[in-house]
């Protein structure tokens, strides 16, 4: 009979370690689970997020956003302004009325020197939408890097009739003028 007894304890301690091994890869698939959950919650409450590194009230994000655009924001956040700019031109070609974009590829543009081509980026921005935040606030700084205060001024008296000093356009933007009156 230990024989026996043996063999359905052996069978017990099989049994018990395959419903450990099932309950632990079911414990492990959940978390998983519960873990791309919460990023993907992370990246829509990002995208309604009111105030953007990138202007324009975080809306760049979100539903609806092509991938040539989700990879420029991505690239120009991780300031690689030369690399983001093809996957600009190909979102302005597909969608030429997207504002967002066109302001991307004027900031881009001014942090790769190219000041022109950032100008006339920022104007095709707030021809499609004269309101939009990042476009004005950018277009200020830049006029601040070619020496216009009265321009930039210009820009942030649009800013606070906009938004006041509520958003974060209108306050960067003051801070800016403050500090480049400090250094003359």
């Amino acid at each position: 009979m230990i024989p026996r007894r043996s063999a359905i304890r052996a069978r017990a301690i099989v049994a018990d370690a395959a419903d450990t091994r099932s309950n632990v890869l079911f414990f492990l698939g959940m978390t998983i689970l519960s873990l791309l959950l919460i990023a993907g919650l992370s990246n829509i409450a990002f995208a309604a997020d009111s105030d953007s590194d990138l202007g324009d009230g975080g809306k760049y994000g979100g539903y609806g956003v092509s991938s040539e655009m989700r990879q420029a924001m991505v690239l120009v956040e991780n300031e690689t302004f030369a690399n983001a700019l093809p996957f600009l031109q190909r979102e302005v070609t597909n969608n030429p009325s997207n504002a967002n974009a066109w302001n991307l590829i004027g900031f881009s543009s001014r942090k790769l020197g190219d000041y022109p081509g950032s100008e006339a980026a920022y104007d095709k921005a707030l021809a499609i939408n004269p309101e939009h935040k990042g476009a004005l606030q950018y277009k200020g700084e830049l006029y601040l890097t070619l020496g216009n205060l009265a321009g930039a001024e210009m820009l942030l008296a649009r800013l606070n009739k906009i938004c006041s000093s509520r958003c974060s356009e209108a306050r960067e933007l003051n801070d800016d003028i403050a500090a480049y009156k400090k250094a003359q």
